[in-house]
């Protein structure tokens, strides 16, 4: 089932919601990224009942390792271009890939993260070559206030028409 733009911003802000309304106390505690984003997807996946909704899902289809050519490098803590996304809202071995969320706790982007979700959006002429995920989003999480959400589409943070 394909979604436009604005019931997808929909489903992550109910999610969000849902996540600020029964695990504040992950978000007041600044407990590990893993347990916020597992909570996130756990909500996700409520809402997108049709698709799969995974944490950390380090699959292309079924054998291959998920790599992002050029992601190498991209922080001194990245020395590989395997990846693991926070979040991805998907069709396990298919080539459909609707969403994937990379999140931060704090102030500070990461420019990795933000570099993943222009990769992953990317379109490729030459079908198989990349990810071609629809839609990406960067959340930040500033504890107990609202998160700043930035979207992705086609390799570049995506601005809608005014």
């Amino acid at each position: 089932m394909k979604y436009e733009h604005e019931e997808i911003k929909k489903k992550v802000n109910i999610a969000i919601d849902i996540l600020f309304k029964n695990d504040s106390f992950l978000l007041r505690y600044q407990v590990n990224e893993r347990s916020i984003t597992h909570k996130l997807a756990v909500y996700l996946q409520i809402l997108f009942p049709e698709w799969h909704v995974d944490c950390e899902y380090n699959r292309k289809m079924f054998n291959i390792t998920k790599m992002l050519k050029s992601i190498k490098g991209c922080s001194e803590q990245k020395k590989t271009d395997k990846i693991y996304p926070d979040i991805i809202v998907h069709m396990r071995a298919t080539n459909d890939n609707l969403l994937v969320i990379e999140t931060k706790k704090g102030e500070e982007d990461d420019p990795c993260d933000i570099r993943k979700l222009e990769l992953f959006t990317e379109k490729f002429t030459e079908k198989g070559r990349g990810y071609e995920y629809e839609w990406g989003l960067f959340i930040k999480f500033l504890k107990t206030e609202k998160p700043s959400l930035t979207w992705f589409k086609d390799g570049k943070k995506y601005e809608p028409a005014v």
